[in-house]
């Protein structure tokens, strides 16, 4: 079996924060890593999508063309994943991929040819100050459902989806002045037509998440509609039929075709050009994974598949779709437009990666809501990833240098208490590699600091400080088991905290390679030389707390 892996497209209209990485990022990173050390063939696909109405809001409002303000995002989300060590095989976006374009075209041609797009003149917003016509996006008011600001494709408290003309109060994003309802001609995908195809797909993934199950029934249960796929603007991939002049792609049409240019895009750039349709037509032998943010559910469960069902080909369907809740942030949601977010390329200047990956991952909000809390974050990093595992890290390679230069060497002496230790390690291991594959990374967590805990239990009752005046046999051989169990920590930790596995490894003088095969195998033998120790995990104090505290407005 060979994993085509996906990430949600990050948008390109701003940087990313903390609870984007949270949903579909960081889940799929560790999936992907895990997959790799358990030396599966593997593809992680990713860039940012760079079509839509935000897009060129965000240029008219700040001067700029759409291709400067995609540029300068596309740069600073890719060196925010960059530092914080996303393992994708390639990075692209829909504006600058050589395929994306055409196939997207290609997509819309074939979905028509084969009886799938309907078209029609709709009634729609048009603002005579800016002689326009007001996509979804252009359009806030207040939410019909909820009585909340919204804007015109959706309500963002209530998380209906709507139609811009239900808002109440209209007004232009642009100008602010009230818009008036003008016909324009429009194309749909046909969603109605795929509803009984979809519904028996959905039907054969009983061990799908019960919060994808139930949002894509939700949808069934009230008839899935004809959905539009086409808008007035000038910024994105043209729609490529006659009469069509001005109007592009709808950028969630165009998004997840993404997944599909990139992979072309990366056998490209490797010379194998034709290699791509080996993961992405037919692919029995290929197991497709979308990760994504419960936002997304609509679109990669519904809608995309739609759109690969209505090429009439032998498209890859999607295999799994675990979709993360969102992450809150002090205990309210992360406003983009307020500033209240934690943004990654600014908070990695302050902190370590892995720690902020280890936070992230111990509270990822899997089944729920989850709450991110900048003293749960430092109490993460102080208590567990600097008290627990860098400890015992510490502490075994200080001892092993001071009195024995480093080299356990000559005799030592096993007992039935390493027997036994290993059996509770094993079983650990083995549930945190399950974890991994099963997309529980909060277990994963848990599980690695359980670990943890075995292994300084281990070292506090066998108390080598002791042994080393009295049996120096027995003490070399609970320390030659710390070795080893420092390296099985490194290997089973390296989804989650990779560069402190890399930290590690070089530490104990073994190849910086992560095996999950060689987890509790004990690879390091009497003779073996360590290296010079490091502190793994600084603790983080509580001034730094602060300060970031202040930038959120938050009370000290």
């Amino acid at each position: 079996m060979r994993y085509l892996v996906t990430s949600a497209l990050p948008y390109a209209n701003g940087p990313i924060h903390l609870g984007h990485i949270a949903g579909a990022y960081l889940p799929a990173d560790i999936y992907v890593r895990s997959l790799r050390n358990n030396k599966r063939e593997v593809l992680y696909i990713c860039g940012t999508d760079e079509h839509g109405v935000p897009i060129t809001i965000n240029a008219e409002q700040n001067g700029k063309t759409p291709t400067q303000v995609v540029a300068e995002n596309h740069k600073i989300i890719e060196d925010a994943f960059r530092r914080l060590e996303m393992s994708f095989d390639i990075f692209s976006g829909t504006s600058t991929c050589p395929d994306h374009a055409k196939l997207s075209q290609d997509f819309f041609l074939t979905l028509q040819k084969n009886g799938f797009i309907s078209e029609r003149d709709v009634d729609q917003f048009y603002c005579d100050h800016d002689a326009m016509f007001l996509p979804d996006r252009y359009v806030e008011g207040v939410c019909p459902h909820c009585g909340k600001g919204a804007r015109g494709d959706q309500c963002d408290y209530c998380g209906n989806a709507l139609n811009s003309l239900d808002l109440k109060e209209p007004k232009c994003k642009i100008c602010s002045k009230t818009p008036v309802v003008k016909s324009s001609r429009h194309w749909f995908l046909d969603l109605d037509k795929f509803q009984k195809d979809l519904d028996i797909w959905l039907k054969g993934k009983p061990h799908w998440k019960a919060n994808v199950k139930a949002f894509c029934e939700q949808w069934f249960q009230r008839g899935l509609e004809p959905r539009g796929i086409t808008r007035d603007i000038s910024w994105g991939v043209p729609v490529p039929i006659d009469g069509a002049t001005g109007k592009v792609l709808y950028v969630w049409f165009d998004a997840p075709i993404g997944y599909i240019s990139f992979t072309i895009e990366l056998f490209r750039k490797l010379g194998r050009t034709e290699d791509w349709k080996k993961w992405w037509q037919g692919g029995k032998d290929v197991k497709l994974v979308h990760f994504i943010g419960k936002d997304n559910i609509v679109f990669h469960a519904i809608i995309w598949p739609a759109m690969l069902m209505g090429q009439k080909a032998d498209w890859k369907l999607p295999d799994e779709i675990p979709a993360n809740e969102f992450l809150n942030l002090e205990g309210d949601k992360f406003s983009t437009s307020k500033n209240y977010a934690i943004w990654v390329h600014e908070f990695l200047n302050d902190f370590s990666a892995d720690s902020i990956r280890y936070y992230l991952a111990q509270i990822a909000p899997e089944a729920k809501d989850a709450d991110f809390s900048l003293k749960g974050f430092q109490t993460a990093n102080n208590s567990e990833l600097a008290d627990i595992y860098g400890n015992f890290v510490n502490r075994v390679l200080s001892f092993t240098r001071k009195f024995f230069d480093g080299t356990l060497g000559g005799e030592v002496t096993f007992t039935d208490a390493e027997t036994q230790l290993w059996v509770e390690a094993k079983k650990e291991a083995d549930t945190i590699k399950e974890c991994y594959d099963t997309y529980k990374v909060r277990d994963a967590v848990f599980h690695l600091m359980e670990l943890g805990r075995i292994a300084n239990k281990y070292v506090d009752t066998s108390a080598p400080w002791s042994l080393r005046k009295t049996d120096e046999k027995r003490c070399k051989a609970v320390l030659l088991t710390c070795l080893n169990l420092i390296d099985t920590l490194a290997t089973a930790f390296e989804p989650i905290t990779p560069e402190a596995s890399r930290k590690v490894k070089k530490m104990l003088n073994m190849p910086e390679t992560f095996d999950f095969d060689t987890l509790c195998t004990q690879p390091m033998k009497p003779g073996h030389t360590i290296g010079e120790p490091v502190v793994l995990y600084p603790k983080i104090e509580d001034a730094a707390i602060a300060v970031w505290r202040d930038k959120l407005g938050l009370k000290s």
